[in-house]
């Protein structure tokens, strides 16, 4: 103590170097760390910089400009697409359950009553057989048009029945020989809990539906006539009226041989037929005498299993700015 009292100045500027010197060093690393965050980002930017200039495509002005130019086609598409699966929604639907009911009966009979009197372009009848008593995909409501006790059911049975008068109208101007059965997806059974024995169920495995994304309705339509036939069918529902996809076809030779396939995804008919007799369209058609075979033998029976789609998704979804 004696040594700092008596040289107080000394000890005063001492201790001042050592606390001018403390602070210099803690300024010191403080600033070396910020040195050290900085050299990295001037790295990492190095780094990025490197990459872009590489990338491929190369991020230039031009290059922007046409993958703005591919967003565009592809927002185009993509309502195009939605605009095509959402056809379904245009379908007016009836709540009115007796009126859905009404429109039913008339629906058999219209049917039924077409499938005798049917006449080619030429005014010759071409008559369809069906089976006694047939109620295309309704027979639950041939004798009785019972109500259904779900009424949000009601409007889907009306859409059934709007979509096969469609599918019908198809088929008759494809004049088959025969229509051996029309089936539907029979909804309203599976409400009241008797379970689809009665209706139709569509594999899971070719099936479009997504929970929460696409709705469909299920039919499958059997009927006897030529290739022909067939061929007239496919490629009316092809013009895509309707968003309805044919998903299998089965079809079923005099000789008791049994085909079954799948429409190819590009909707190459002519690929398909070349699995019975050759291309859809031939460059010279024959006589309208020789297009049909005389021998009975030649009439196939065709099942048929479409579905109809309907999209449910929001206009507005996640990274869609349509």
């Amino acid at each position: 103590m004696g040594f700092i009292k008596k040289n107080l100045v000394f000890t005063i500027i001492v201790f001042v170097c050592i606390m001018a010197f403390a602070a210099g060093a803690y300024l010191a690393l403080a600033e070396s760390g910020k040195i050290d965050q900085a050299k990295q980002k001037i790295t990492s930017a190095e780094s990025q910089l490197k990459s872009m200039r590489f990338a491929d495509p190369a991020p230039t002005q031009e290059n922007v400009e046409a993958s703005s130019e591919n967003v565009s086609e592809l927002e185009a598409e993509l309502r195009k697409i939605r605009e095509d699966l959402e056809q379904g929604a245009r379908i007016s639907t009836s709540t009115d359950g007796i009126s859905v009911m009404a429109s039913i009966q008339q629906f058999i009979s219209r049917y039924q009553r077409e499938a005798a009197a049917l006449t080619d372009i030429d005014g010759e009848s071409v008559e369809i057989i069906v089976p006694d008593d047939f109620a295309f995909g309704f027979e639950q409501y041939l004798d009785e048009a019972r109500m259904l006790d779900d009424e949000d059911l009601i409007p889907v049975l009306d859409k059934q029945r709007q979509i096969l008068s469609y599918l019908l109208d198809k088929l008759y101007s494809a004049e088959p020989e025969s229509i051996l059965s029309v089936e539907r997806e029979v909804l309203e059974l599976k409400d009241e809990g008797t379970g689809s024995a009665k209706g139709f169920a569509i594999n899971s495995a070719i099936t479009s539906k997504v929970s929460g994304a696409i709705d469909t309705l299920a039919f499958r339509l059997t009927f006897t006539g030529y290739t022909d036939s067939l061929r007239r069918l496919l490629n009316d529902l092809a013009k895509f009226d309707f968003p309805i996809v044919v998903r299998s076809i089965e079809v079923e030779r005099p000789s008791g041989i049994s085909t079954t396939a799948k429409v190819p995804a590009n909707n190459n008919l002519d690929a398909f037929f070349g699995v019975f007799d050759g291309g859809s369209n031939s460059e010279v058609e024959a006589p309208e005498e020789a297009q049909k075979p005389v021998i009975s033998e030649n009439i196939s029976i065709f099942t048929v299993v479409l579905e109809f789609i309907e999209i449910v998704l929001p206009a507005q979804s996640a990274g869609d700015n349509i």
